[in-house]
C-alpha cells in the first residue's frame, strides 16, 4: 500500500513538472486610462518631470517589471509605424526595474527629461511574471519638445521625401540645395553645418553664419559635392547657439555614391 501510495505521488509529480508550478500564462497589461499601454504616443518637454503609470496582470504571481527609455533614431521595433523624417537632438537614456508582487499591480517611473534633447525616444516595457513566463513588449513614442535650444525645421533636402523619412544619397559633383527655418525665441548668436564622412572623419563642405541674435533665421543652402569625393556613409552636421549661450547639434546621415 505504501508503495502504491509512493507510485501515485511520483506520478503526480511528474505530470505537474516535478513538482513545480504548471503556470505556463504569460502576464498581460492590463490597463486602465492613460497607462502608457492605452495611448498611442506620449508627448513630454525637456527640462520636465515625466512621470508614466502601466498596471500589470498575472494568474499567479507577478515578476518584473522593465521600463527602457532610449532614442529611436537609426532603428525600428517590430509593429511600430515610422515616424518620418525626424531631427534628433541630445541624448539621453533611461532604465528601471520595478519588483513586482501579487496579481495586480501600478508599476511606474518618475524622472527628469534633459533640457538638451529633442525629437522621438521609444517606451519600452518589458513583463515577466515569477515562473519567467515573459508578456510582449509595449512599445510606445515619446514626443520630446524643447524650448530651452535652438531648432531647425528642413522643408527641402534634395534626395529626400520629408514625409517619409530615411537617408538621401547624393552623387559626386552633385549641387544639393537645403532649405528651412532656424528657430529660438532668445534669438539666434550663430549657426553652421558641415558635411563629414563618417569613416575619415574629413569634412567635405562646410558654412556657418551669424544670426544677428533674430528669432528666425530663413536659410537655403547651396552645397556643391566635390566631384572627387569618397563614395561612403556621411553625415551632415547642423548646430546653432542662441544669445543665452544655448548650444545643439542635430543631422541626419547620407549616402554619396
Amino acid at each position: 500500500m505504501k508503495n502504491s501510495n509512493l507510485f501515485i505521488a511520483l506520478a503526480t509529480c511528474f505530470f505537474m513538472y516535478s513538482c513545480g508550478t504548471t503556470d505556463s500564462d504569460a502576464p498581460t497589461f492590463c490597463s486602465v486610462a492613460d497607462d502608457v499601454a492605452n495611448v498611442d504616443e506620449v508627448e513630454a518637454m525637456a527640462g520636465t518631470t515625466l512621470t508614466l503609470n502601466q498596471t500589470v496582470c498575472d494568474n499567479e504571481a507577478l515578476g518584473t517589471a522593465n521600463w527602457d527609455i532610449h532614442s529611436a533614431e537609426g532603428h525600428a521595433h517590430e509593429g511600430e509605424e515610422e515616424e518620418g523624417f525626424v531631427l534628433f537632438s541630445g541624448s539621453w537614456d533611461y532604465d528601471f526595474s520595478d519588483e513586482l508582487t501579487g496579481t495586480t499591480e501600478t508599476s511606474g517611473i518618475s524622472t527628469d527629461i534633459p533640457n538638451n534633447v529633442r525629437g522621438v525616444w521609444d517606451i519600452v516595457i518589458s513583463l515577466v511574471d515569477n515562473e519567467g513566463n515573459i508578456a510582449t513588449d509595449v512599445v510606445t513614442p515619446l514626443h520630446i519638445e524643447n524650448d530651452y535650444i535652438p531648432e531647425y525645421q528642413l522643408t527641402t533636402v534634395t534626395g529626400l521625401d520629408l514625409a517619409v523619412g530615411g537617408e538621401p544619397v547624393w552623387e559626386p559633383g552633385a549641387t544639393i540645395t537645403i532649405e528651412g527655418t532656424l528657430t529660438d525665441s532668445d534669438g539666434i548668436e550663430h549657426w553652421g553645418y558641415h558635411l563629414e564622412n563618417e569613416d575619415t572623419e574629413v569634412e567635405i563642405a562646410e558654412d556657418e553664419g551669424d544670426g544677428a541674435g533674430n528669432t528666425e533665421v530663413a536659410f537655403t543652402w547651396t552645397i556643391e559635392i566635390p566631384s572627387d569625393a569618397t563614395p561612403g556613409e556621411y553625415h551632415f552636421h547642423m548646430h546653432a547657439d542662441d544669445m543665452l549661450e544655448n548650444s545643439m547639434e542635430t543631422g541626419f546621415h547620407v549616402e554619396i555614391e
